[in-house]
């Protein structure tokens, strides 16, 4: 236990940095101020949520399938990028009100845990003071990148735990030829993979650098084929802990691939003074910048390294070349392709900043435990950090705090230096002010960070009355898997998922490139190039979804729909409307609109004839302006401010009023520069239409029952062929099997799941698996079975040896 305090001290201090910046920002928990900023308040705790709920049994789903979101999408995608296995599995050891305090926690978790990992691998590579690894330690973990980057993002914070811990694993591998290292390595790498695969892909690449670094600088005592066996021995164990993580990484990496895509990002890098200025405390950048900072004196120490001759000139050429090196390739658009798999990221272009992080304390590391007794090497590190705080004083992304920590911890670190030489006493005092000083520093730049954050990006509240009152009213409206129950996204667009329910609201970067298409084909809004949705409100969606209620403000509005699984004639009709006029009506199997010409009035008002009583619905995606809407007054279609009309934003479709006695149609529209209107915008619903299409879809009652990613549905005796309809989007790795026959893909409705059943069949059978998921089962067994044979071999081999 002795050997492993410093680690333990280092994660703890590291976790209380975190913290205390939360007490001084009065955020939650310690305060009113809302701390769920951007993708954590709209996506992480949504989706912890639901992994509680499926964890606990009050969810419908399982890993595999959510039922929940998006009128049913698979799950096992959002789990490994926005929930992870690491850490995530706390969230059941507290109530589903305290979700916010869950995610907080894993904050508070990670950044220790990357601070303690780092501590010991420091302690592994060089032997030094103690207080030095705790707080080189302590500067890694709560490195900017992470308050900055990850800790809205709390599954990133992953990769900053992979990165040491991965480093370390391959350094017991290099120093202990054993079978124990390789076979303990690759179950390790297989948790860490599956904690979040992206930001752990570059933790692997990181410490990829740092090996072929520590190759590169052996003394030359040590022979190149000691060194190379050395590294396919690390290789090995990487490949087979990730072969383990198959079964979880392969469908992943399928869903991704099959996710609504973004448009191609265009990378282009900051200017160098940009780019270095994040390298002092306190400075923020978030989605434009890297995350460089560590603290002060961990800078003042990595600066130091290529002057101190104390280090081994090998060792001093080859680390400051890797640190260079690696630094310049977050400004090339190659390397950056590779950081980033070759899939360039539309927002954040700097998500591998954390592994420069990492470099830069262990140089400052190595530089400290061999000494930094030359006031050559101390004045060089002082005057070129001093320089870059001159030079880069009045960038954007520094701060007060920047402006004011870098000197004083200059000053005290350098005192402290002089320290050194005096009595005991006098030494310890100034170690522990100087220890002090850093830990202050590293939590006032948390505040500085999140304070500047704050004022462009939006936080959403914690769990509240607000949130229990709309949860109670969803369960209270709940018919499921009969009928939807929808939340609406009172308070994120991931509300059913938060909150409960089933309902098209759906936020994800792995939403189905299907789904996405097939929604906004129905007249669904987004934003995020599609990957976000936005509902309607449209009773024709409503009955091809069997949403039977939705929560509207403080009630639960209630309609008449028909059930999640319908049964329609063996040959679907299909509708020749346009736009999303006639896409609802094919999968809905009914005529309910009519589709009128219509004509332009001076530009300002759209004129058409519709039978008198029919519904007025208006749609036009990618119109920029505003309709005049019937009791609302004039509402915003799309607004101005929003970029790329019809990529990364559409319109909804909207209820625009009804049709007088005399059948005029008269839509007053404000248009905006480059507005696009479609040439048949307007579609006039008829209720009494669409009230003879529920009552007939409704006539043949099945029932239903859901299990996990399973459904199985029970049909009324019928003497005819016919196509079961259910109330899911068609995507890929859904299976169904006909009166207990064999399982294949089922058909696609109007893009809906559709299954063909002959006359007298009564049962039909539906299951989701993912795409990838087999072949991942298989990687994992060969994995395992290379594993056991290596634990053989190594036994035999080390048993003919002490024989010999």
């Amino acid at each position: 236990m002795r050997r492993h305090w410093p680690a333990l001290v280092a994660a703890i201090a590291a976790g209380l940095t975190f913290v205390v910046s939360g007490i001084l920002r009065h955020t939650y928990p310690f305060g009113d101020g809302p701390r769920s900023t951007n993708d954590l308040g709209q996506q992480v705790i949504p989706m912890y949520a639901h992994y509680r709920d499926i964890l606990t049994g009050q969810g419908v789903g399982d890993l595999f399938f959510n039922w929940s979101s998006g009128y049913g999408v698979p799950f096992l995608g959002d789990f490994m990028a926005y929930v992870g296995s690491t850490l995530s599995w706390i969230t059941v050891l507290f109530p589903r009100d305290r979700i916010d305090l869950v995610l907080f926690l894993v904050d508070v978790l990670a950044i220790g845990l990357a601070a303690g990992a780092m501590t010991t691998y420091l302690r592994w590579l060089r032997p030094g003071l103690v207080w030095l690894a705790v707080i080189a330690g302590v500067s890694y973990g709560a490195c900017g990148w992470a308050i900055d980057d990850a800790a809205y993002m709390s599954v990133w914070l992953n990769g900053l735990v992979a990165f040491p811990l991965i480093c370390l694993l391959c350094e017991w591998i290099l120093r202990r030829r054993s079978a124990l290292p390789l076979l303990v390595t690759p179950f390790v790498i297989a948790l860490l993979w599956t904690s979040h695969f992206y930001t752990v892909y570059m933790a692997t690449i990181g410490a990829g650098i740092v090996v072929l670094a520590r190759l590169l600088a052996y003394d030359a005592t040590v022979s190149w084929r000691h060194r190379l066996t050395g590294a396919v021995r690390c290789i090995v164990a990487m490949g087979l802990g990730i072969g383990l993580a198959a079964p979880l990484l392969l469908p992943t990496f399928d869903a991704v691939r099959a996710a609504r895509p973004s448009p191609d990002a265009v990378f282009t890098p900051v200017r160098p003074v940009v780019f270095l200025a994040r390298l002092l405390p306190g400075s923020e950048g978030v989605g434009t910048t890297p995350g460089l900072a560590v603290g002060t004196v961990m800078l003042l120490l990595a600066v130091s390294f290529p002057f101190n001759r104390l280090v081994a000139a090998r060792e001093r050429i080859v680390w400051t070349a890797t640190v260079a090196l690696t630094m310049v390739s977050l400004q090339v658009g190659i390397t950056h392709e590779i950081w980033h798999g070759f899939d360039a990221p539309n927002g954040s272009p700097y998500r591998q900043a954390f592994v420069v992080a990492g470099l830069l304390v262990i140089v400052g590391w190595m530089s400290a435990a061999a000494g930094v007794r030359s006031v050559l090497t101390a004045a060089a590190a002082v005057g070129a950090v001093l320089l870059l705080y001159l030079v880069a004083y009045n960038v954007r992304s520094t701060t007060t705090l920047t402006h004011r920590a870098v000197p004083v911890l200059a000053v005290v670190a350098v005192a402290v230096g002089l320290a050194s030489r005096w009595p005991g006493w006098v030494r310890r005092g100034a170690v522990a002010v100087l220890v002090l000083a850093v830990l202050a520093e590293v939590s006032l730049a948390s505040v500085a960070i999140d304070a500047r954050r704050s004022k462009f990006l939006s936080a959403k509240a914690p769990w509240g009355d607000a949130h229990t009152a709309l949860r109670s009213l969803v369960q209270s409206a709940e018919d499921w898997p009969t009928y939807r129950s929808g939340p609406g996204a009172e308070q994120t667009v991931n509300d059913p998922m938060l909150i409960g329910g089933q309902g098209p609201q759906y936020y994800s970067s792995t939403m189905p490139d299907r789904v996405a298409q097939q929604l906004v084909d129905l007249g669904f809004g987004y934003s995020s190039y599609g990957r976000a949705t936005v509902d309607p409100r449209n009773p024709v969606v409503d009955a091809i979804f069997a949403t039977a209620a939705r929560v509207v403000g403080s009630a639960a509005e209630k309609y008449d729909v028909p059930p999640l699984v319908t049964v329609r004639p063996a040959t679907a009709w299909s509708s020749n409307d346009p736009g999303p006029f006639g896409a609802q009506e094919s999968a809905l199997g009914a005529d309910v609109y009519t589709v009128p010409t219509v004509r332009s009035e001076k530009g300002a008002r759209l004129v058409a004839s519709c039978a008198p009583g029919s519904e007025v619905w208006f749609a036009a995606p990618n119109l920029i302006g505003a309709v005049l809407v019937a009791g609302q007054g004039w509402v915003t279609n799309l607004s101005s401010k929003v970029k790329s009309p019809g990529v990364y934003a559409g319109a909804p479709m909207l209820r625009v009023g009804t049709v007088g006695p005399n059948g005029v149609v008269a839509v007053p529209i404000r248009v905006g520069i480059g507005a696009k209107l479609p040439a048949q915008p307007i579609g006039c619903l008829h209720p009494d239409k669409l009230q003879g299409a529920i009552h007939e879809l409704k006539s043949t009652p099945a029932v239903i029952n859901t299990t996990g990613h399973a459904l199985d549905i029970q049909l009324p005796p019928s003497g005819t062929a016919a196509e079961v309809v259910v109330g899911v989007i068609w995507i890929d790795g859904w299976n169904c099997s006909v009166a207990g026959g064999a399982a294949r893909p089922p058909e696609s409705h109007a893009g809906l799941i559709a299954v063909p059943v002959a006359a007298g069949v009564s049962e039909v059978s539906c299951s989701y698996q993912p795409p990838g998921l087999r072949l991942g089962l298989a990687i994992a067994v060969l994995a395992l079975l290379a594993l056991v044979l290596l634990g053989i071999t190594r036994r035999r081999w080390t048993s003919r040896s002490l024989t010999a």
